[in-house]
């Protein structure tokens, strides 16, 4: 039998609908492939740890990354109309004001804002644009361990739904220095205008640092472990004991050495100023095997790393001489002692005669210069 005219017809207009379904299924692809929607997207940072750079030392509790040190931070890019953060202080907002966390927030390498935690829980608008845009961020700690770090808990940003390449994170430098210290290299009283004043977190900046300046002169990437009164061999806050752990105050949560991304190549230790009473007056003269042991446990830490050992910001030289007798005696030719000029009061002093930013940036300019011409024999 042949088919009729009426089935025919059917015949056609259904492929005519399935032709035209075809057609807008497939612009309804193209259309949502070159122009996504938009809405707000929840970002927990703690779960996109590869989309984001991390300066420093950090840990996660709780879904919350932390930036444990001085000078820990996170750096990326995002691509949103607008994005708002959700920082969290823990307990550090009952403490008393000149002892609270400070941090700064950088958009596009411009700082956006300085302050200190004074709530559990902190929401900041970090921008509101009329249009999609990248936007560099950064997130850094400016005081030091001891006084509560920071936690960044989640964004809610307005982008592109579906879409996991609206967050990168920026470019790795070359090379990484890990900065091991004391007050000095946590930036104690930088800000200061006079040597009398006491320590309070609105006057520590370790972006005024030397460490800090002698990494930004290189174009380096830096790590830090710091802590205000520490030493070698000081009592009650001894770096040996310190050095493998993220952050003493936080507990005793080892840090991880395996970390490719956070294992430096260089590694400048500036320890001595709080050891120089002690190690002077033990007569049986332990200073130099105590420093060479910190520095087989650093070196066994960082088997491939450059060290250098600093000292003589704050005065007392003639304890120098027991650094190099440490360093010398562990005969490592990647191991090098430099003795720096102490501050001139004529270019002032921050809180209780720590070194203030002008001293600091001699000091960075030097150090820099060591880097380079250590790095140019190798």
């Amino acid at each position: 039998s042949f088919p009729t005219r009426r089935s025919s017809d059917l015949y056609m207009k259904m492929k005519i609908i399935f032709i035209y379904f075809i057609l807008c299924f497939n612009f309804q692809i193209k259309a949502f492939i070159r122009y996504p929607s938009l809405g707000e997207i929840k970002i927990n940072l703690s779960s996109k740890l590869d989309s984001i750079k991390k300066i420093g030392r950090y840990y996660i509790k709780e879904d919350i990354i932390y930036l444990a040190q001085s000078g820990s931070a996170i750096e990326f890019y995002l691509i949103a109309k607008s994005a708002l953060i959700t920082l969290d202080g823990g307990n550090s907002h009952l403490y008393e004001d000149f002892y609270k966390p400070r941090y700064a927030i950088y958009l596009n390498d411009k700082k956006f804002m300085d302050t200190k935690i004074y709530s559990k829980e902190t929401k900041i608008l970090l921008f509101n644009y009329d249009t999609i845009k990248e936007v560099k961020i950064r997130i850094i700690l400016l005081s030091e361990a001891i006084c509560g770090n920071i936690g960044i808990k989640d964004i809610y940003a307005y982008s592109y739904q579906y879409n996991e390449e609206i967050i990168n994170p920026t470019e790795k430098k070359k090379h990484l220095i890990e900065f091991i210290g004391d007050s000095i290299t946590c930036g104690f009283g930088i800000e200061s205008k006079a040597s009398y004043e006491f320590f309070d977190t609105s006057t520590q900046n370790f972006e005024k640092t030397y460490a800090y300046i002698a990494s930004k002169l290189l174009d380096f990437d830096y790590s830090t472990v710091c802590y205000s009164g520490c030493g070698i061999i000081t009592p009650g806050s001894k770096m040996p004991q310190r050095y493998t752990k993220v952050n003493v105050y936080i507990g005793d949560l080892e840090w991880d050495f395996t970390k490719n991304e956070t294992n430096p190549d260089i590694i400048v230790i500036n320890l001595g100023t709080n050891d120089k009473d002690f190690a002077l007056s033990f007569k049986e003269g332990t200073y130099p095997y105590d420093y060479a042991n910190f520095l087989k446990l650093v070196r066994n830490k960082n088997p491939d790393a450059i060290i250098i050992c600093i000292y003589g910001m704050m005065g007392g030289h003639e304890l120098f001489y027991l650094i190099m007798e440490g360093i010398e005696s562990l005969k490592d030719d990647k191991i090098y002692g430099y003795l720096f000029p102490e501050q001139k009061g004529e270019d002032g002093m921050g809180a209780q005669l720590h070194p203030n930013e002008i001293s600091n940036k001699k000091w960075g300019k030097q150090l820099a210069e060591i880097i380079k011409d250590i790095l140019e024999k190798k």
